[in-house]
């Protein structure tokens, strides 16, 4: 979708950022994909574009964790 495009271009225009800066960023997102699907379409379709940002995040990043009740797990 045309809103989906826009948010993908934002998302490359940050790890971008993110690479030309001279030092180590830390980004915090949250996992929507492992609880309940929403019964609303437009939930549903908010959360299948988050759960793909969090993917595009993570293939750039050079360390992944996944924190879970304060622990955490080192994913890449």
């Amino acid at each position: 979708t045309a809103r989906e495009h826009q948010v993908n271009c934002e998302i490359e225009a940050l790890i971008a950022a993110c690479k030309r800066g001279p030092s180590p960023i830390v980004l915090v997102t949250n996992e929507g994909g492992m609880g309940i699907v929403p019964e609303n379409r437009l939930a549903r379709h908010f959360r299948d574009i988050a759960g793909r940002v969090n993917q595009k995040l993570a293939q750039a990043a050079d360390d992944v964790w996944l924190v879970v009740s304060g622990i955490g797990v080192k994913i890449k």
